[in-house]
């Protein structure tokens, strides 16, 4: 049976076409808006152009190109805290495009021949959390948690879809980042998971000639079968963090500096290489546990909620809600 696990990202929106940060809207501020056919909308926060787009999503679509469908079945409850507003809605995707045999495990006999136009469609639930203003912040960020099942998500198809809608029905951007690279080192980068680095040295001719372009070469250095003590693996992850925190902090290894650090790690059985030095666009993806998992595969709604809200507050105490 497949595990259930999370991902999670921040979101901005901003005014298409805008360069800087002048056009960042805030999230929880009255916006009146004009649609691409003239209609004035006013909206009392952003929240309400999310919800829009799942009620235009409400019936299927298909993306012949990738053979996957998707829509959506949106719930109104508002899940609510001293510090954000959360809701959620139901999606449901899957693929198509060859045949196949639905067989039962238990007897191997053939119960149904899957055509090239049927859909094996999985439901899916993706939370989106707004915080709340503060006397101190004006939000500008949120937060995205999507739940997977084992191998399939729908972090990409949903996301972009939506910045195809927000910028074809508002002139919106919608940009999704990761929540903060400290956070993310922590929830992905384990000492239990750790499988190799990659370290990169960018070497240099001492003919400037030869550096006109990309340089003079690289040497690449891969160390597998890591083991740690907890004091090893505590400056380990000091100098990780380091150089997470700017894609122009230097690795030291062994007293020799490396320009570019990568590190494989195995995430529920599947093997992730993350670039430390570009983790801007990286999703936090962590597991859920087995007491939500019903007996179909599928998560129980009221746990998921719960833990989800757990998950929103614990990532919201490291997040930057603000851009500008």
């Amino acid at each position: 049976m497949f595990n259930l696990s999370l991902t999670a990202c921040s979101f901005h929106l901003r005014k298409t076409n805008s360069r800087g940060n002048t056009k960042i809207f805030n999230l929880n501020m009255p916006l009146a808006m004009q649609k691409e056919d003239g209609t004035e909308c006013n909206f009392q926060d952003l929240s309400e152009i999310f919800v829009q787009f799942f009620k235009t999503y409400e019936s299927l679509v298909k993306d012949d190109n990738k053979q996957q469908s998707f829509r959506c079945e949106y719930n109104e409850d508002i899940i609510e805290t001293d510090d954000f507003r959360m809701f959620y809605t139901r999606i449901y995707s899957g693929v198509y495009g060859s045949s196949s045999d639905i067989i039962d495990g238990n007897t191997q006999k053939v119960k149904y021949k899957k055509k090239s136009s049927d859909i094996d469609t999985r439901p899916f639930y993706l939370m989106v959390v707004f915080p709340k203003d503060s006397e101190r912040v004006v939000v500008q960020k949120g937060l995205f948690i999507f739940q997977n099942v084992g191998q399939f998500g729908v972090k990409t198809i949903t996301t972009t879809l939506m910045q195809e809608f927000f910028s074809n029905e508002f002139h919106i951007t919608l940009k999704c980042n990761t929540i903060s690279p400290d956070l993310f080192v922590k929830k992905i980068i384990r000492q239990d998971n750790i499988k190799k680095l990659v370290m990169v040295k960018n070497i240099k001719s001492s003919d400037n000639s030869d550096n006109v372009s990309k340089g003079y070469g690289s040497e690449i250095r891969e160390i597998g079968n890591l083991y740690f003590t907890e004091k090893m693996w505590s400056r380990m992850m000091d100098k990780i963090r380091y150089v997470a925190g700017s894609r122009y902090n230097l690795f030291e290894f062994e007293q020799t500096e490396y320009d570019n650090l990568k590190v494989i790690v195995d995430i529920g059985g599947r093997t992730r290489k993350i670039n430390l030095h570009n983790i801007e666009n990286l999703s936090i993806i962590e597991a859920i546990p087995d007491k939500i998992k019903m007996a179909d595969g599928h998560p129980n709604l009221t746990m998921l909620i719960e833990h989800f809200t757990k998950v929103a507050t614990e990532y919201l105490d490291e997040m930057v809600l603000n851009i500008g």
